[in-house]
């Protein structure tokens, strides 16, 4: 599979610039390659660790937050283009979830486009962020977490400070992001960066899928190493890891030399991240470590705080949610299906868009709780396609990911029909495995219950479940989409 350039480094130093080491790295005069299993394990025969500095930070959420660590983070950057407008930040979307062995972890709420609850502004996704209080240097940062799984959300750990305000002087970061490629590959690859300011930048998008996708459900590992002297030669490096698997590095100008505080977050880019058509999801993070490395990795001080609106965690009182709310998300957009309002966005009914060969009605109709989407065929049976057509896409739908797709349908009368179509597609959005799941005539007073298990073939990256009315008309109701299993790690 291709790789990046930078997926091997050649660690070859001169014997002039070795000769001031102390101690012998493992590392020495060989190659470090893309998906290298030893390098990150080795890493003290290349920099030893300040366990004694007191900005050390093994963040395990258990009892809550430190307060002496962490401030929720409320603001919103990046926040210009109409055509996308976000929410930013926002405290009410940091959560604690405690996993079935009574752990706690750190659920990040991402709300997308079709999200319409109260407290929420319509079209307007936002996400959640938290910040360390101290300016952290050169050392080990780790994240384990589950990524927000939909496209348009950016699940991240990075730093950043900046000594002028403005990014076009000073912008110093080092980035993991997840789900923030532009090529329509989000999770399907790592993107690396590092900045030291708006026009000196290095990005790496690395192509991780042989060990995983990383939307696949599994807490994974995230690091990055970052030295300012690397083995004693004067170098500025980051190197990228995931579950302890060398992925990437970044030398040279780009990597800062400034101290800056850690964050992580989900939030929302525009556009650059894809639609976040999707109500809502979480990001669930585990644990956050950051260990200093010893003070031979020199940095300078960048006093800057972060100017947003920052609390102590504890003063916010986070909510405690179930565990089955951060896992069993439901993945279709009005899933109830009693909603013919239209997202500003895209024109759908927040999720459910007609298909260009519809030539009926759509219509809201009583269904078995509240109300339920009826779709007409046209009555010109004279057309080669008469039929009404809705669908809805999961992007980011991967080889050998479990879906259970439920709902109910019935039809109108003994002369109409119409189906539950299911489609896989590739990347070029061609079809590559289509089945349906007819309607019976026969009983048509009565709802059917669907009740099915889904399993993405080889060569998949989307699903798309499609309701039809053949013929006369057909009721659909409470359809439902949960994601059950992901492939962790598909080639070891």
């Amino acid at each position: 599979m291709k790789k990046v350039n930078k997926n091997i480094w050649s660690l070859a130093l001169s014997a002039l610039l070795l000769c001031g080491c102390s101690g012998s790295s493992t590392t020495q005069n060989s190659v470090i390659e893309f998906g290298d299993t030893d390098y990150y394990s080795t890493i003290e025969d290349r920099v030893s660790f300040n366990y004694n500095d007191e900005r050390n930070i093994d963040e395990h959420f258990e009892g809550g937050m430190d307060d002496s660590k962490w401030y929720a983070l409320e603001g919103a950057w990046h926040n210009t283009d109409s055509t996308a407008p976000h929410n930013g930040m926002k405290h009410r979307n940091l959560y604690y979830t405690e996993t079935p062995s009574g752990s706690t972890y750190l659920a990040i709420k991402g709300k997308g486009y079709y999200y319409t609850g109260d407290d929420f502004e319509y079209n307007k996704p936002e996400g959640g962020c938290i910040i360390s209080k101290d300016h952290l240097g050169p050392g080990r940062y780790e994240i384990e977490m589950a990524a927000l799984p939909r496209e348009g959300a950016v699940s991240a750990m990075w730093t950043y400070c900046t000594t002028t305000g403005n990014e076009a002087t000073s912008q110093n970061e080092i980035d993991i992001e997840l789900g923030g490629t532009t090529n329509g590959t989000q999770f399907e690859n790592l993107w690396s960066t590092t900045w030291t300011k708006q026009s000196v930048k290095d990005t790496d998008t690395i192509d991780v899928t042989d060990y995983l996708y990383t939307n696949d459900g599994q807490i994974h590992k995230y690091t990055f190493d970052w030295y300012t002297n690397y083995q004693g030669t004067g170098e500025k490096r980051v190197d990228w890891f995931i579950d302890g698997i060398f992925m990437d590095s970044i030398t040279g100008n780009a990597v800062p030399e400034y101290d800056t505080p850690l964050w992580i977050g989900v939030w929302f880019p525009p556009l650059w991240a894809g639609n976040p058509s999707f109500v809502e999801d979480y990001m669930v993070v585990k644990s956050v470590t950051y260990t200093a490395f010893e003070n031979r990795q020199w940095y300078d001080e960048c006093k800057a705080g972060a100017g947003y609106n920052k609390v102590d965690p504890s003063s916010l009182d986070f909510q405690t949610i179930p565990w089955e709310t951060v896992r069993d998300v439901e993945k279709l957009g009005n899933s109830h299906l009693d909603n013919l309002e239209q997202a500003p966005r895209d024109g759908s009914y927040y999720g459910w868009a007609e298909e260009s060969a519809s030539k009926g009605e759509v219509s809201l109709v009583d269904g078995e709780s509240d109300k339920a989407i009826k779709l007409t065929a046209s009555d010109n049976t004279s057309e080669s396609i008469h039929g009404e057509y809705l669908k809805q896409t999961i992007s980011n739908a991967f080889d050998g990911y479990k879906y259970h797709l439920t709902g109910s349908a019935k039809l109108e009368d003994s002369a109409s029909s119409g189906n539950i179509e299911i489609r896989f597609l590739n990347k070029s959005g061609s079809s590559i495995s289509n089945s349906k799941i007819d309607i019976p005539i026969e009983s048509y007073e009565e709802y059917q219950k669907i009740d099915i298990q889904l399993s993405v073939p080889t060569g998949a990256k989307s699903l798309t479940i499609g309701l039809t009315a053949e013929e006369g008309s057909v009721i659909y109701d409470e359809m439902s989409l949960i994601f059950e299993a992901g492939v962790p790690n598909i080639s070891i």
